[in-house]
């Protein structure tokens, strides 16, 4: 596929039919290769803890220290997930001799809950997922790090926190991808404006607390196909470890979550705010998404100083875990960029 430039200069298609130039998980007997060869690998450098984070909420974090590492890169995951979601991504980073920090944010799996239930996925405030970023950075990722570069990798929700936190602390980091960043969010049959406006009056008369109407707890019913990928074997790993570990199981937003990622949305897109990102930056933007809106990419990639927008084809939300063709590509690509810097 041809690199279409638009006329912004900071949009161009991810070149599918290049060549792969690494080795990588195929979908073909995921996960029996998983299972066997990465999860192993991935173990065998994996130490685990807990920070206090913001309000002393208990964030868990692992880390993945390579001796004589080229670089430092931190994970900031997507609504509902955990670490293991990225034990494939992770193999990759290390074979490629990056050491890899991945924090569990506050209301998700492991770290403390702080929903109506314990499936309900809610915020105090957006900048506490920030300063908690900036508490794990310092006292756990810094002191590994030494004076090797460090580098992000954010996803949706995480893309949203990672966004924030290069605008808030444009010291940290030396380049960053956004996976499919959450910019704005898509709110699929209800138009923008209802849910903004549901979300403002239930928090301002005091139920924040409740689920966002459409939003349930876990119900453990999720069936393929889906909206994040068109890679049943990938999704059929992650589901089976949702099922199997209720640590992993979560629902839905509170309307108080929503109204916190609505408001920091907005902010971040500022250009007072989004010229404030310095560093290269990749961003990921799947053709497919339902998740998150387009526009709120090239809003952000059109104040920021220097951040070039992939359009990945044929890709919904998590181009990085789609099936082989995209995924390798997206991939490669992440690599190439890192080692670039």
């Amino acid at each position: 596929m041809n690199n279409e430039i638009d006329k912004s200069g900071c949009i161009s298609y991810l070149d599918l039919n290049a060549e792969i130039k690494r080795k990588y998980i195929s979908e073909r007997n995921y996960e029996e290769s998983m299972k066997n060869n990465v999860e192993p690998y991935v173990a065998s450098y994996r130490k685990s803890g807990y920070i206090d984070g913001i309000n002393n909420v208990k964030l868990y974090f692992e880390k993945y220290i390579i001796d004589n590492s080229k670089g430092n890169i931190v994970i900031s995951h997507g609504f509902g997930e955990f670490c293991e979601k990225y034990t494939e991504l992770i193999y990759y980073f290390l074979n490629e001799s990056y050491s890899v920090f991945i924090m569990e944010h506050r209301g998700n799996a492991r770290s403390s809950r702080l929903g109506k239930d314990k499936y309900q996925i809610s915020v105090e405030h957006f900048d506490n997922y920030i300063e908690d970023l900036k508490t794990f950075i310092d006292e756990i990722v810094l002191p590994e790090a030494g004076d090797k570069k460090l580098f992000m990798f954010a996803h949706s929700m995480g893309g949203g926190i990672g966004t924030a936190f290069l605008e808030k602390y444009p010291e940290y980091f030396k380049a960053a991808v956004l996976s499919s960043p959450m910019h704005k969010i898509n709110t699929g049959k209800y138009p923008q404006v209802v849910a903004d406006a549901v979300s403002t009056f239930l928090v301002f008369v005091g139920m924040g607390k409740e689920y966002l109407p459409g939003q349930k707890p876990y119900t453990g019913n999720g069936k393929f196909p889906c909206r994040t990928t068109h890679s049943k074997n990938r999704w059929d790993y992650e589901n089976k470890m949702k099922k199997e570990n209720e640590a992993f199981q979560t629902g839905g937003s509170s309307a108080k979550w929503y109204y916190e990622a609505m408001k920091a949305d907005e902010k971040m897109l500022l250009k007072e705010n989004a010229g404030k990102v310095k560093v290269p930056v990749i961003l990921f933007q799947a053709e497919l998404d339902t998740h998150v809106m387009p526009e709120g990419h090239l809003k952000f990639a059109e104040n920021a100083i220097d951040c070039e927008i992939l359009i990945v084809k044929g890709s919904k939300h998590e181009s990085f875990y789609e099936e082989d063709n995209i995924a390798f590509h997206v991939i490669d690509k992440i690599l190439d960029f890192y080692t670039s810097i």
